[in-house]
């Protein structure tokens, strides 16, 4: 009865602070971002059993999914759209009001429009020609924005599918020849059934190309994780992640010639500079690096002591944008092309604030070009 009510508690007082900052929002007052971050890390009391504590987290999770994120995810879009407008001029802001996030808007004096946003990638995909020639690269693509039971990653839904059509036209893969996972497609059982229906289908000689972008964590040994649409991240287990290294194994143990991999997540658990597991001031998650095969080439979006970000200005990932940007110009090699991006990330970031430094790394070899 003690915990029920405790529930009820945090759930009346985090609808109070969301619609609270909803209602400032429409006053045209000036709202911090730091309100999203309300949600209690569940503790394990001295006379819970574990499974007591399981089930226990699972009702927190479900009445998180009911009440808490809906309202998270409208303030999030409403206080985004708010501060678009303001740096517009559109609205007048009071001196004496600060936003935390205020400095990823601040770096970029020209704030674009969605249909400004999009040209400069839309352009340059356009002027692409598609060839198809022997159907000998594959893509499996996951990308999850919005999660069942963690934070919205902000422009995954859109990141992905400019990122899937510009590796279907400059790298020649036909659309029979793609598996592309989308939110709630891309739960834990289904990644797993579709990335073997994949991988069962390529031949010897061809090329696969693997693309992440969501939620990233360790593990206690350090173990690279990606989260699935149904994982709960307060649990690094085998029921509500994805061991990165599994998957590597599963594309060295096919028929494929070689694989290259692109990650858009940060594997110590932060994005946009806020921890995915509430209620800790500071994440203890050490990430260890995965080793490479002569087969396997990765490229991560982020070290593990950094944050992976969305680049405001262009309403993407800030990793896959300039990804995307790389592979449609002229055809490079894999490290000439990992240089080109980890100097203009490394330059964004900083830009961003300390919470919020990101720089690539890259496990391969430098001389393989990307494009088949």
């Amino acid at each position: 009865m003690e915990i029920h009510l405790k529930l009820i508690h945090f759930l009346l007082i985090t609808f109070f602070i969301s619609s609270t900052a909803l209602w400032a929002v429409q006053k045209n007052d000036f709202v911090p971002l730091s309100s999203l971050s309300v949600v209690e890390k569940p503790i394990r009391g001295a006379d819970e059993t574990k499974e007591e504590f399981s089930k226990r987290v699972q009702l927190l999770h479900a009445q998180r999914v009911k009440v808490v994120f809906p309202i998270q995810k409208e303030f999030r879009l409403a206080v985004e759209d708010r501060n678009k407008r303001l740096h517009r001029g559109e609205v007048k802001q009071s001196p004496s009001l600060i936003d935390p996030y205020d400095p990823l808007f601040l770096a970029y004096k020209n704030v674009h429009t969605l249909r400004d946003v999009n040209g400069d990638l839309s352009e340059l995909l356009e002027s692409k020609q598609t060839k198809f020639q022997d159907g000998k690269a594959w893509l499996f693509l996951i990308a999850i924005e919005d999660y069942k039971y963690a934070d919205p990653v902000l422009f995954a839904r859109r990141t992905g599918e400019i990122v899937k059509a510009t590796f279907q036209k400059k790298l020649d893969i036909p659309d029979r020849n793609i598996i592309s996972l989308y939110n709630k497609e891309a739960t834990i059982k289904n990644i797993s059934t579709q990335l073997r229906k994949l991988l069962r289908r390529v031949q010897r000689n061809d090329v696969v190309y693997f693309y992440y972008c969501g939620h990233g964590l360790s593990n206690r040994n350090g173990e690279q994780l990606i989260l699935p649409y149904d994982g709960m991240p307060d649990f690094a287990d085998s029921k509500n992640s994805l061991k990165i290294e599994r998957l590597y194994n599963k594309f060295l143990n096919s028929k494929a010639l070689r694989t290259f991999s692109f990650v858009d997540t940060s594997f110590n658990g932060i994005t946009d500079g806020v921890p995915i597991v509430k209620g800790l001031e500071k994440l203890n998650m050490r990430p260890r690096a995965e080793g490479y095969h002569k087969r396997l080439n990765i490229l991560n979006s982020a070290r593990g002591q950094d944050s992976a970000n969305a680049y405001y200005a262009k309403e993407y990932r800030l990793f896959s944008y300039f990804l995307t940007k790389e592979v449609l110009s002229k055809p490079q090699s894999a490290g000439e092309l990992f240089d080109n991006i980890r100097t203009k990330i490394r330059k964004i970031s900083s830009e961003y604030g300390e919470a919020h430094l990101q720089e690539p790394e890259f496990f391969g070899y430098r001389e393989l070009t990307i494009q088949n």
